[in-house]
């Protein structure tokens, strides 16, 4: 990870500069402009080789269409869904040297003698210049096309790169490195990328791709199977905003039930009814907080037939029992079908299959894959789900290996194979859009009284708009594994999809009578609670996983930290509305709020959750302090309530029983009152904490918790503002309603403060107590 490139000197800067356009015109031909054509949506270049289209979407985002023969073909495209832009408000210069773009944001210029295309903000201040571009005429699994390639100079430039979806080698900031940008088990491929200098790229191309910033000031960006160079610019500078364009553009993350923002319980794995019954009639005894229950593979009789095997002799009724006691089942599906079933013979027939295993091992011989590709393929899948677990009442799919896993084969298996829409390599990374779009779809049709939750193993741009949570894969269980998921996780953020999770406690192995791996599993799980989805999960030895597996002080410990997620849910529920109609993101990295911060750009290891609570992890064995960055704001210890100015390094008091939490001033954080499950009765009172010190917002969202209702406008908000200078709150009028929304509530108001309003209990005496009707109320303090 770089953490500084050091100081150039101007005229260094000027060298280096000289020494990339010689070597540009040393070994690649330029490729100059011979017309300029303006269009009513940006400028059609026609080049010496080909034609580059700038199309000007917004005042912030550019498409970039370079192909070596024009019109590009048009092949669908499954990641953007936004292909219709509302007129622009733009002009061109034309002038000797360039042809330039100017918006009231950015100024975008195309070199004539190269077509070497350069951003920069309307201040002039340049973002970055682009070019040449090489497309390559090739071969690939029998098709004729193109190998594509681009360049990205960054000369001089001490920006730090995020993004690129998930990946586990630890690495933060990916300036200075290199990934191969394709799908395997732990490895989440997304080619998105933002940059701390206030600009994300979005790089179109669905095939095996290249991120390559080995050498610092060259980043290379290219493709196996390409018509086209095609990506789409976009400027911020804030963060929030490039993600919530992007979401634009690929589609917006819906709103999941309010059962999944609680905790899931979930090992490898459930071995029966009785079992699972079991685990949730003594979640219930002992009166932790939980909403969800997960039965991992092999509950079927053979693998891609979709019937219970006789350990779950009624499966129907199971489902009803658990539904009783306030629990939502998930079920995991595969995408294989092992041979011996009618439906193994009737997918066969109609060539529902991409490939089969050559010999039997994790699989046996003649496994096929399904084809997602296919739309007749992706219906009959969900049919399949529908008519053995939709239908019997499961709530949520557990979509494993959607990579597609090749145990044993490094490639992935759509490279040397067709798919229905064509060349599998032209898709490679896109099996997982393409069979999580039809399970969603297939909900979607069925019902719009339940919302879809899917948790994918792999995932792809767009794939949030299709009630997505990806997870981490089967890492192991250690601390340095442990330690690497946070930067992962919060470079997944960053790649524009919201929802991510990892195994608790890693996926092998894990032993819950060792006191090494309990203080592990404590650490995990405490860090569990703050990512957007709350879950456990792993291969155990003893088959041990619940919370009560651990001893009884870890157990006390981690049925803390779930009670604190249950308090915090009105803030969570609120989070994810802003997810849902902003675009915005909830596991958020320093670098979102702190841009121009140079710690905090190359601080990967702390994060906000939600706009308040800074999470400082412990991954550290044996750790009773914590090394933590405040960003300069003033922040209070979760803890304590004391405040602390930032701008600082500290070490922080981390016993195991809690980590370093800190809140920002100007927050608001709603925390509703105890709960066993996330809609066991209203958020009424709920407990306002103000942390004063600067001014803050805050907007309470609230709906019927399990319908697509607030997709027709049925949801209520709450705004709730804080006036630092005037010492003043105000909870602003409700905006909207929907059947069985509370009427009447009481706030009760606390001034955090050192020793008041701060840990997870309920406070005892609160500053104020506000009954409040849905009409404007203020309190000053």
């Amino acid at each position: 990870m770089m953490r500084s490139i050091g100081s150039f000197s101007l005229a260094a800067i000027s060298l280096c500069l000289f020494a990339a356009t010689l070597l540009n015109a040393q070994w690649i031909p330029a490729n100059p402009v011979t017309r300029v054509e303006k269009q009513a949506d940006g400028v059609l270049f026609t080049m010496q080789t080909g034609k580059l289209k700038l199309q000007v979407c917004t005042d912030s985002i550019i498409h970039v269409v370079y192909a070596p023969v024009w019109p590009a073909p048009q092949r669908k495209n499954y990641v953007v869904t936004k292909n219709n832009w509302a007129p622009a408000s733009w002009t061109m210069e034309s002038g000797d040297k360039d042809v330039s773009i100017v918006t009231a944001r950015l100024k975008v210029s195309l070199s004539r003698a190269d077509g070497m295309i350069t951003y920069s903000d309307r201040s002039g201040k340049g973002l970055f210049t682009e070019g040449p571009k090489r497309m390559t005429p090739a071969v690939v699994n029998g098709e004729r096309t193109y190998h594509s390639e681009d360049v990205i100079k960054m000369y001089g430039s001490e920006e730090a790169l995020y993004g690129l979806g998930q990946h586990q080698a630890g690495v933060w900031n990916y300036r200075g490195e290199a990934l191969e940008l394709s799908q395997d088990n732990t490895n989440i491929s997304v080619p998105m990328f933002l940059s701390s200098k206030g600009y994300g790229v979005f790089w179109n191309n669905t095939s095996v791709s290249t991120f390559n910033n080995r050498f610092i000031h060259y980043l290379f960006l290219g493709s196996q199977v390409a018509d086209a160079i095609d990506y789409y610019f976009f400027y911020g500078p804030d963060f929030d905003r490039i993600i919530a364009d992007y979401r634009t553009l690929t589609g917006a993350a819906p709103l999941y039930g309010k059962w999944a923002y609680g905790f899931w319980q979930s090992k490898n794995k459930y071995a029966s009814q009785q079992e699972i019954l079991g685990v949730a009639q003594k979640y219930r005894e002992l009166h932790v907080p939980i909403d969800n229950i997960v039965q991992d593979w092999f509950w079927w009789t053979r693998t891609g037939e979709f019937k219970f095997n006789d350990k779950y002799p009624d499966p129907k009724a199971m489902v009803d029992q658990l539904h009783r006691d306030h629990f939502h089942l998930m079920i995991s599906v595969w995408p294989f079908f092992d041979p011996g079933s009618e439906t193994y013979a009737d997918m066969d027939k109609r060539g529902y299959f991409i490939a089969k295993t050559a010999v039997g091992a994790f699989h046996p011989k003649g496994a096929a894959l399904y084809d997602a590709f296919n739309p007749a393929a992706r219906k009959y899948y969900w049919n399949l789900i529908d008519g053995a677990l939709f239908k019997i009442g499961a709530d949520a799919w557990w979509m494993d290996t959607t990579e597609p896993e090749t145990e044993g084969r490094q490639e992935n298996i759509l490279l040397d194979h067709k798919v229905f829409i064509g060349n599998g390599a032209r898709y490679a990374n896109l099996y997982p859009l393409m069979t999580t779009m039809g399970v969603y779809q297939g909900q979607r049709a069925a019902t719009n009284k339940a919302r879809v939750f899917i948790l994918s193993r792999s995932a792809y741009a767009g794939i949030q708009r299709f009630a997505v949570t990806a997870w981490s894969g089967d890492i192991l269980s250690d601390w340095l594994t442990y330690k690497r998921q946070i930067p992962a996780g919060l470079n997944f953020e960053l790649s524009g999809i919201p929802y991510w999770t990892t195994d608790i406690g890693g996926f092998i192995l894990g032993h819950p009578n060792d006191p090494k791996y309990r203080e592990l599993f404590v650490r995990w799980f405490q860090y569990g609670t703050f990512c957007p989805i709350f879950r456990t999960h792993g291969t155990r030895s003893p088959s041990e996983n619940e919370l009560w597996s651990y001893g009884p002080d870890a157990e006390s410990i981690l049925a803390n930290f779930d009670r604190l997620r249950y308090r915090l849910m009105p803030y969570i529920y609120s989070i994810a509305w802003k997810i849902t109609s902003e675009g915005y993101t909830p596991m958020r990295p320093l670098v979102m709020d702190f841009r121009d911060d140079v710690k905090a750009q190359n601080t990967g290891d702390e994060f906000l959750f939600g706009p308040g609570i800074l999470v400082n992890p412990v991954t550290e064995e044996g750790a009773v302090t914590r090394h933590v960055y405040l960003p300069r704001a003033k922040w209070f210890d979760f803890w304590t309530g004391a405040g602390k100015d930032g701008g600082a390094e500290f070490e922080a008091p981390a016993p195991l029983s809690r980590i370093p939490l800190y809140v920002r001033s100007g927050s608001i954080i709603p925390m509703g009152p105890d709960l066993q499950y996330a809609e066991q009765k209203p958020a009424d009172p709920i407990e306002l904490r103000i942390y004063p010190g600067a001014d803050g917002d805050f907007t309470l969202y609230e709906d019927d918790n399990t319908t697509y209702d607030y997709e027709k406008g049925a949801y209520s908000t709450i705004p709730i503002h804080w006036s630092d200078a005037n010492r003043r709150l105000t909870i602003s009028d409700r905006k909207g309603q929907y059947p069985g929304m509370l009427q009447h509530r009481s706030f009760h108001i606390v001034f955090v403060g050192a020793g008041h309003g701060n840990g997870i209990d309920i406070t005892g005496e609160p500053d104020k107590i506000v009954q409040y009707d849905g009409k404007s109320v203020s309190v000053t303090r």
